[in-house]
C-alpha cells in the first residue's frame, strides 16, 4: 500500500499537525494549507548558518493582508519544530526578507519579484500558483480533485541549501520543466 494517494497524503500531513483544534477549523481550506506548511517546516532542514541550533526561532513570513494570515498564525505561532519555536510575521513587499526562513506566497501579484529576491538564500518558498514558478519556486500547493496536493522543485531546494526529508519527497509530485 502506497502513501501517494491524495487522501493518504492529506491524512498523513494532517495527522502530524497539532493545533487544528476542532473539526470545523480543520475543514477550512486555509487551515488545511497552514497544516501543510507546518509539516513542510518539520520535514525541511536549514543550514546551521540560517537556523542555528539551540532554539532559534523559525520565522514564517507572508505578505500583509494575505487571506492566509489568520490560519498561519493559529496553526503555527508558538508551535515547535524540534527545539525551534515558530513565529509568523507579516511583511510588506519592500521589507527586508533576510529574517524569513519560510516565505508563504499566496498573492500572485508579487510572487516572481519576491522569489527572485530570496532565491538561493536559504528561504523555503511555498506558493499557490496555478503552475510551478520557475526557476525559484520550491513548494507549490494546489488543489486537485478537491484535495490539497503539493509539488517540489528539488533543484531549487538544493540551490537554497535546504535538505528535504525523504518522506516528504516520496509524498510529493516532483516538478519538472
Amino acid at each position: 500500500m502506497t502513501l501517494r494517494t491524495p487522501s493518504r497524503l492529506a491524512a498523513l500531513l494532517l495527522a502530524v499537525a497539532p493545533g487544528l483544534a476542532s473539526p470545523a477549523e480543520s475543514s477550512t481550506l486555509p487551515a488545511v494549507k497552514a497544516a501543510f506548511v507546518f509539516n513542510f517546516i518539520k520535514l525541511v532542514s536549514w543550514p546551521e548558518s540560517r537556523l542555528p541550533a539551540g532554539g532559534a526561532t523559525v520565522q514564517v513570513c507572508a505578505l500583509r493582508g494575505d487571506e492566509m494570515e489568520p490560519a498561519l498564525r493559529q496553526a503555527l505561532n508558538g508551535k515547535m519544530t524540534g527545539s525551534h519555536p515558530i513565529q509568523v510575521q507579516m511583511m510588506d513587499p519592500g521589507d527586508n526578507l533576510s529574517t524569513c526562513h519560510v516565505l508563504y506566497l499566496g498573492n500572485p501579484s508579487a510572487r516572481s519579484a519576491l522569489m527572485a529576491r530570496v532565491g538561493g538564500k536559504g528561504v523555503l518558498l511555498v506558493d499557490e500558483g496555478q503552475q510551478f514558478s520557475w526557476p525559484d519556486g520550491m513548494i507549490r500547493l494546489f488543489q486537485e480533485q478537491n484535495r490539497m496536493r503539493f509539488e517540489l522543485n528539488l533543484d531549487s531546494l538544493e540551490r537554497a541549501g535546504l535538505k528535504v526529508d525523504p518522506r516528504l519527497i516520496r509524498l510529493a509530485r516532483i516538478a519538472t520543466r
